[in-house]
């Protein structure tokens, strides 16, 4: 991406982007190629900037800049999460099915209001498969920092404890050694 470009998307996102992840979009590409099924790629359309899997075989989810310059809470709304959950609604608890109903309908909604809201200040970078994916915190005292979305099997978003550069370098020297392994072996004449 140009220099241009990022100013662009960094206005869209409300600050600048963590400077390992601006350097990789300045100096070695985009998006596509990377990490499980590919990076999510930067990309400008109907004036809005939005991570997108342009060409990827499992895309994941898509990030507005606008959604990925909000606050990153993950970690601060895991307690209320845990609470929510430990409250579920039951039916005996109710005197009626439709009294059940409503109180589960309210409490089915507001754990996925906070569900979606732990997404909020961190950019859907890479689709893992099966519903897991890994995000890169864009804002706060973690940003920068490669997160991990495990709900798929109730693990919640979790620090990896890597930032971008170690999180690709990583990805890059264990595709190197598998490309080693699988290579034909030198024939001497």
């Amino acid at each position: 991406m140009g220099e241009e470009q990022l100013r662009s998307l960094e206005a869209s996102v409300g600050t600048g982007l963590p400077a390992q992840y601006r350097n990789f979009l300045l100096c070695a590409g985009g998006g596509g190629t990377g990490p499980y099924y590919g990076l999510m790629t930067p990309t400008l359309s109907n004036s809005e900037w939005q991570w997108l899997g342009i060409g990827l075989a499992y895309p994941g989810q898509p990030t507005t800049a606008e959604f990925a310059g909000r606050p990153f809470v993950a970690e601060a709304l895991q307690s209320e999460i845990a609470a929510l959950e430990a409250q579920e609604p039951t039916p005996e608890a109710f005197a009626s099915d439709d009294e059940f109903r409503q109180a589960y309908t309210a409490w089915d909604a507001r754990c996925e209001e906070l569900n979606d809201a732990q997404e909020a200040g961190a950019v859907f970078l890479s689709e893992q498969g099966c519903g897991y994916s890994s995000l890169m915190v864009m804002t706060g005292p973690h940003r920068g920092a490669i997160w991990e979305d495990l709900r798929p099997m109730d693990g919640g978003i979790v620090p990896t404890g890597y930032d971008f550069e170690h999180w690709y370098r990583s990805w890059l020297e264990r595709t190197e050694q598998q490309l080693d392994s699988t290579a034909p072996a030198p024939t001497h004449q």
